[in-house]
């Protein structure tokens, strides 16, 4: 991912436009992913401990796709003038899959390479939006690089308990996820 941030042009306005939208477009599904997969653990210590722990996180992703309208009508835009890309939906689909069909634990692949990536790119990126367009145009930005770093401490001791099988599983999606963000940034700096 580190390459395709640092290529990325963010500095373009209309390409962060894009990259804004693209972002509400799978990020309204973070909840209803979370729902999904706290619904499906076990019942028990382990599962009801995961389920509440999803629970919980959907309360902290709760309404954060509106961060990225907010950004987009700083800038000038309205989320009515883009269009869902192919790969924003090959980015997010997946997931509901790997829920039903592997684990609900799968779904911490997706979380931790998503929750990472703000902490570990988003200062320079942060630095180079509010230097391009203002303060007022990163706030999904700031949110998730400044504010969200116990995130990934949260999901890194969940997967801890997950049976080795679905670490398995969980590994596997990281890595799906980071291939296909990777490909949805190009994808939007090709346009």
């Amino acid at each position: 991912m580190k390459s395709a941030a640092e290529s990325f042009p963010w500095h373009d306005k209309s390409a962060y436009a894009d990259w804004l939208a693209q972002t509400y477009f799978y990020v309204r599904h973070s909840t209803r992913l979370g729902a999904l997969a706290a619904a499906r653990f076990e019942m028990g210590e382990r599962g009801d401990a995961l389920h509440y722990r999803f629970a919980a996180h959907i309360g902290e992703e709760k309404k954060h796709e509106q961060l990225c309208v907010h950004d987009l009508k700083q800038l000038g835009f309205s989320l009515t003038e883009f269009t869902e890309r192919h790969a924003t939906r090959m980015f997010y689909e997946p997931q509901y899959f790997k829920i039903e069909h592997q684990s609900p634990s799968a779904l911490f692949g997706y979380i931790v390479a998503l929750e990472a990536f703000g902490p570990a790119y988003g200062r320079p990126i942060v630095q180079t939006v509010t230097d391009a367009f203002g303060p007022k145009c990163a706030a999904f930005l700031k949110v998730h690089t400044e504010e969200d770093e116990d995130h990934i401490e949260k999901a890194l001791a969940m997967i801890a308990t997950v049976p080795e099988r679905e670490r398995a599983w969980v590994l596997e999606n990281m890595e799906q996820t980071t291939y296909a963000y990777r490909a949805l940034l190009e994808d939007i700096a090709r346009r």
